[in-house]
């Protein structure tokens, strides 16, 4: 009899642990009972697949979805291959932008020599922008001044809008024609495209490529050959980094069309393939640069995109997930958070480098 009521006590104890383990308050992984959910929205992977392009003359591998642009032939021609959703995600290419002005003074020369007549392109002179210093670094920041000037000189293109640029850090890009370069620079920065706060790696190599003295001033010009760029939002380049310099790298001319070129323009054939060349060795350096970048940059563009975007950045200390939060949510959050299933989200402190490198797993909102 003892037993038969110690069996049906221990059968009793047995189902009611197992139902207060199976309760329908609890969260995954069973920590906490009760308790509001978050009002969270899983965030979309950050990933870009590669697809085979041909347009034409000239081959390269792009993400899927994305549209490309070209302007130009042989050596002035150019490309922008970017997603049509999200213009601050894109890749570019040109040849070369030219002119660019040594000087204020020899703009004045040009303003004043057309004013007595001038002839043909003193009129382009005197509008080009003036690239001084003659930098790398220096040449984005005019790049929407030679958008305009293109556009006006007739060339319908649609140029990277690289608006409110903010340099990060320059690095060498001791490209194949750098050696006779007067700056051969990867700059890393940051920008902003239709509003979205993005931040990219752009190349060019700056030359002098005419001297001509009036009355002691260099009314001469430079040029920026080889104008690479690779960029998407702030929060996405640190993942997006390498498949974009992949695509870039990927780009070939068809070597038909670079016989055309031979023979039309006596465009040096050594040249041509020395642009492909480049081209496919900017994925190399584009990775390099970004391998030998200050990591506590990283988080600079992701702060200006959240602070932009209305955001703040939060980690869950248990799991180490990463969460862009509504601005206003956390503050309410943290004076009540016994009252919500997940009570353990913190701030990312401006100095969690590990936390910004990983992507969010969601966004809550209030």
């Amino acid at each position: 009899m003892n037993n038969k009521w110690f069996l049906s006590f221990l059968v009793a104890l047995v189902m009611v642990m197992f139902l207060a383990g199976c309760s329908p308050n609890d969260e995954p992984g069973g920590k906490h009972a009760r308790g509001t959910p978050l009002n969270l929205e899983a965030a979309a992977p950050v990933e870009l697949k590669l697809q085979d392009y041909n347009g034409g003359f000239f081959t390269m591998k792009i993400p899927e979805n994305w549209v490309v642009e070209t302007t130009g032939e042989y050596e002035n021609f150019g490309f922008r291959a970017h997603d049509p959703d999200c213009p601050g995600r894109q890749i570019f290419f040109y040849g070369n932008m030219k002119p660019f002005l040594k000087s204020i003074e020899a703009k004045e020369f040009w303003n004043s020599y057309l004013a007595g007549g001038g002839y043909g392109d003193a009129q382009l002179y005197a509008d080009a922008p003036v690239l001084s210093p003659p930098t790398t670094e220096q040449f984005y920041s005019l790049f929407g001044d030679f958008a305009a000037l293109a556009e006006k000189y007739g060339i319908v293109h649609n140029f990277p809008r690289l608006n409110e640029l903010r340099v990060l850090e320059s690095m060498p890009q001791n490209s194949p024609i750098g050696a006779q370069a007067l700056d051969d620079t990867i700059i890393r920065a940051l920008f902003t495209d239709d509003g979205i706060p993005c931040e990219g790696l752009f190349a060019g190599s700056v030359f002098d490529l005419l001297t001509y003295d009036a009355g002691g001033v260099d009314s001469g010009h430079y040029a920026v050959y080889v104008v690479t760029g690779i960029s998407a939002p702030a929060d996405e380049f640190l993942f997006l980094e390498e498949t974009l310099a992949q695509s870039l790298g990927s780009f070939q001319f068809d070597q038909s069309y670079i016989q055309q070129g031979v023979a039309k323009i006596e465009w040096e054939t050594e040249k041509a393939l020395e642009i492909g060349k480049t081209l496919s060795e900017a994925n190399d350096s584009y990775n390099q640069a970004w391998h030998d970048r200050q990591p506590a940059k990283d988080t600079v563009g992701q702060k200006d995109s959240d602070k932009t975007l209305g955001y703040d950045r939060l980690y869950d200390t248990e799991t180490g997930e990463t969460y862009r939060a509504e601005l206003g949510f956390y503050d309410e959050y943290d004076h009540n958070r016994d009252q919500f299933a997940n009570p353990n989200l913190e701030r990312v402190p401006d100095d969690g480098y590990e936390l910004y490198g990983k992507p969010v797993s969601g966004y809550i909102y209030k």
